[in-house]
């Protein structure tokens, strides 16, 4: 029976796995090797239809926030990219690609996400002279937000699924990350080190310091602040700080390209703490056990942004158009992946599969749980994906085990593995150059895992 509730798992991952495999295509395969469960659990083969179409129903639902978001901001970015204005200079050296690890790659991805800031991230190491592997695994920590990443489309996600609360998870996942950053830092050394960048004393004390304001700008910002947002007001303003101090301006030219580079950016906060000020908006909400959807929701404030500089740049629906299908496959791949999650969570399998890993475990149970968050971060290469296959099971077994309904969702929802996985390193070699390929940035980046397990594992300890 185990077995059978499983496949639907086992396969997703094996083909993921293989890299043969589009992603929609693997969870296809998933869905109908649910089936068997799925009619398990309905216990007559006449109620399937019924299930399958209401499942299917609050997927698609579930689906909307994620493939919005990433179709805004896949806009949002082509319309800003017209502007031809970038961060400046100032992010040569080792203060500079510090900036460019930890706050223009961040802030960017936070912004747009779908990989967009690690993109960005290794176009400023190109310029200041830094290629290869070493360019690529620090462009990689451009994905360190996991949980706001693309205004945390997967945190929606993974909280409607484990069905807690997204600020209090987000919360969680700010005060587990802000110590993990500091981990992060010995591994840039490194890999600035293997760039022929040194980085002196006195520089790596000031860099500490910056990294805990990071982290302590992301924990507050969680008391007072909408979740979606934390993310880019924790790295933004201190970006801008460390850009002016780099390179500050000198006349008015400078100012104005200064104000340019960062208008989009500041639309885009304002609106999205604008429309929070509107008290009990209008709301769509077709399933009474689903989130609602707001009007003031932060995927309305991206799109708003997006259309916005759109019309600023001059260009009409031809353009909008175009930049929406670089998301066909991505969205689709989303849309796959959390439809799959709630028909998986209505049949019964991830509360089937934790009940089975607590009678076989007992109380060390909980600690595969962050291996089981890194394969699905790894395998699946974005949050919505790695929630969607991963948190109704992790939920479920937090539950099963007596935990703190909190403690293994955040812990799915933050794992670091994400940053390593096979899509993004793929990106990352093809856009490094000097040689750069998907293993050799496996062999500088490896600690990232054994970070994410690491942190894993505390969390649960702490509970």
């Amino acid at each position: 029976m185990l077995l059978l509730q499983a496949l639907p798992l086992l396969a997703l991952v094996v083909l993921l796995a293989s890299g043969r495999v589009a992603p929609p295509v693997a969870c296809a395969a998933a869905l109908v090797l649910s089936l068997p469960a799925a009619g398990l659990h309905v216990g007559a083969l006449s109620a399937l239809p019924g299930f399958a179409v209401r499942a299917l129903a609050e997927g698609a639902w579930l689906a909307v926030v994620p493939v919005g978001i990433i179709t805004g901001g896949l806009v949002f970015h082509a319309a800003v990219s017209l502007r031809g204005v970038g961060a400046g200079t100032g992010l040569a050296g080792a203060g500079g690609l510090f900036t460019t690890a930890f706050f223009l790659g961040p802030f960017t991805e936070a912004v747009t996400g779908f990989g967009v800031g690690t993109v960005f991230s290794i176009g400023a190491l190109r310029e200041a002279g830094v290629a290869g592997a070493p360019a690529a695994a620090i462009g990689l920590l451009a994905q360190m937000l996991v949980p706001w990443g693309g205004l945390g489309p997967g945190t929606a996600v993974g909280a409607a699924l484990a069905g807690v609360d997204a600020q209090t998870m987000a919360m969680r996942n700010a005060m587990m990350l802000a110590p993990t950053l500091l981990l992060l830092l010995p591994l840039f050394w490194w890999w600035c080190a293997r760039a022929g960048v040194r980085v002196a004393v006195a520089e790596r004390v000031r860099q500490v310091t910056w990294v805990v304001g990071i982290g302590a700008l992301l924990v507050v910002f969680h008391l007072v602040l909408p979740w979606q947002i934390c993310g880019a007001l924790a790295v933004g303003p201190l970006l801008g700080a460390r850009l002016l101090l780099a390179d500050p301006p000198r006349d008015a030219q400078h100012w104005e390209r200064a104000a340019r580079a960062a208008a989009p950016y500041v639309l885009l906060l304002a609106l999205l703490l604008g429309l929070r000020l509107w008290p009990d908006p209008p709301a769509l909400r077709p399933f009474a056990d689903l989130p609602s959807l707001p009007l003031t929701h932060a995927m309305t404030a991206l799109w708003l942004a997006a259309l916005i500089m759109t019309g600023l740049s001059g260009h009409g629906p031809r353009f909008v158009a175009r930049a929406l299908t670089k998301a066909r496959r991505p969205a689709l791949a989303l849309l796959m992946f959390v439809v799959l999650a709630r028909v998986l969570s209505d049949a019964g399998v991830p509360v089937a599969l934790a009940e089975g890993l607590v009678a076989g475990f007992g109380a060390a149970a909980p600690f595969a749980s962050p291996l089981l968050a890194a394969a699905a971060g790894f395998f699946a290469g974005t949050n919505v994906g790695s929630n969607s296959a991963m948190m109704p099971l992790q939920s479920a077994l937090g539950r099963a085990a007596g935990l703190g309904v909190l403690v293994l969702p955040a812990l799915q929802n933050g794992t670091l593995a994400l940053m390593v996985s096979p899509q993004l390193t793929s990106v990352a070699s093809s856009l490094a150059g000097d040689g750069a390929t998907p293993g050799r940035i496996w062999r500088l980046t490896w600690p990232v895992a054994l970070i994410a397990l690491l942190v894993g594992t505390v969390s649960i300890v702490v509970g």
